[in-house]
């Protein structure tokens, strides 16, 4: 008898920084034995390790040039064949980012039959996002990177137990620098989204506690 497929499914978290994505993303992680992928984290541990993508990505950073689609998408792609994993969900935080991106791993998603691929778009208003993230803490392991906020009132993190730490790029000003530029690349991919009629689920969590958020989730997903 020919043993059934495993179908991998794989989750992409969109919406603007700030928006919960990686809050939900750990309790998933935690809770319901979900994988999760931080593009930024991986490009880190890429480069800390000297690998071969790391040192391409470390050339164009000091280079100042920005890091091409292909290169990002590819690193995603291994970091997804090589899980040992197989059965796990994955979440992948703020990939894909750009519609170049998308196009690279649709392309992969429809070469690969075992794969059932969901966007999931997050709706926040701009000032919660901005109260949001200035309260935000970090784990300084960044293997980790979980975040908090200053009102749990820990000073490591609970899941590796490294100390916590304030992002440069969570003060006010920054913030709301980030959010105008969110924005111009954010209706590009969206529109190209639709275009390939590739289902994106929108998820309005304005005003919702992290625990709401999550099981909103899984009422959303039918989890």
């Amino acid at each position: 008898m020919m043993q059934q497929q495993v179908t991998r499914t794989i989750y992409s978290f969109f919406g603007p920084p700030g928006s919960g994505k990686g809050t939900l993303a750990q309790k998933l992680v935690s809770r319901n034995n979900f994988q999760m992928l931080s593009t930024g984290n991986l490009c880190r541990q890429h480069v800390a390790q000297e690998t071969a993508f790391g040192k391409m990505l470390d050339g164009y950073v000091k280079q100042g040039h920005l890091i091409p689609d292909a290169l990002v998408t590819d690193m995603v792609i291994d970091w997804i064949t090589t899980q040992s994993d197989k059965e796990s969900p994955i979440i992948l935080d703020g990939f894909p980012r750009t519609k170049g991106q998308a196009e690279l791993f649709l392309a992969f998603v429809k070469q690969t039959p075992d794969v059932d691929f969901s966007v999931i778009s997050f709706l926040v208003p701009d000032e919660e996002i901005v109260q949001r993230l200035s309260q935000r803490v970090v784990c300084a392991n960044k293997a980790c990177q979980s975040s908090f906020t200053v009102n749990d009132n820990i000073s490591v993190c609970t899941f590796c137990g490294s100390a916590l730490t304030k992002r440069e790029d969570d003060k006010e000003h920054v913030i709301r620098e980030r959010l105008l530029q969110f924005p111009l690349y954010a209706q590009t991919l969206l529109e190209y989204y639709g275009k390939v009629q590739q289902l994106v689920q929108e998820m309005d969590i304005a005003g919702l506690a992290p625990e709401s958020v999550y099981n909103h989730f899984l009422t959303v997903m039918s989890l």
